[in-house]
């Protein structure tokens, strides 16, 4: 009788603490799905033509002016620096499948040069053109701590076909899409963790 007792009992733990871890993995679960939700922001048309440059706080989702303590990058032509604490760094990848960001390597110098994030074409076809690099991410690491993963999608206004007849002739292309018309998507993971 006290060794079924004892047995009931031990078996009952056993269910409990069973259905508690179950509950337990499942709720992390559930939480780690939902951490790894974040919103794609999308931006479209950013000009940087008429000022020279344009400022972009990704914490905060909206172009600022230079004497603002907001913003987190600064993009003039084709180069992308970084201000107010930020920095940053390229890496090899595409937004919906990049999941971890390293914790070293970034930098305030700022991102610049042909075979970056872009490619200029010069000779080749279509000539003269400043066209995004497919599987390049910039990952940028705010002054708040908060990592950002973003993909550059167009210097053009509008984002143009760049494999058109119109697009390849260099008077229709500066007419119909003037340049630095910045498009970009980005994803802002604002708990603080390095995970997407």
């Amino acid at each position: 009788m006290i060794k079924n007792h004892i047995f009931q009992k031990v078996s009952l733990f056993a269910i409990s603490a069973g259905l508690l871890l179950t509950s337990c993995s499942k709720d992390n679960k559930e939480l780690d799905e939902v951490a790894n939700k974040q919103e794609v922001v999308a931006v479209k048309d950013l000009n940087g033509l008429d000022k020279g440059g344009v400022y972009f706080s990704l914490e905060k989702n909206r172009e600022t002016e230079e004497n603002s303590t907001d913003w987190d990058i600064k993009i003039t032509g084709t180069t992308i620096g970084f201000g107010n604490g930020a920095v940053g760094q390229l890496v090899e990848g595409v937004l919906d499948s990049y999941h971890t960001a390293p914790t070293e390597g970034y930098s305030n110098s700022g991102i610049t040069g042909n075979n970056t994030y872009y490619v200029n074409t010069l000779y080749n076809a279509p000539q003269h053109a400043i066209l995004m690099k497919p599987g390049v991410l910039i990952l940028v690491k705010t002054s708040k701590g908060n990592y950002v993963k973003l993909e550059m999608l167009s210097y053009y206004k509008g984002s143009p076909n760049v494999k058109t007849p119109d697009f390849a002739d260099i008077p229709t292309r500066g007419e119909k899409w003037p340049k630095q018309h910045y498009t970009f998507n980005y994803v802002l993971q604002s708990n603080g963790t390095n995970k997407f």
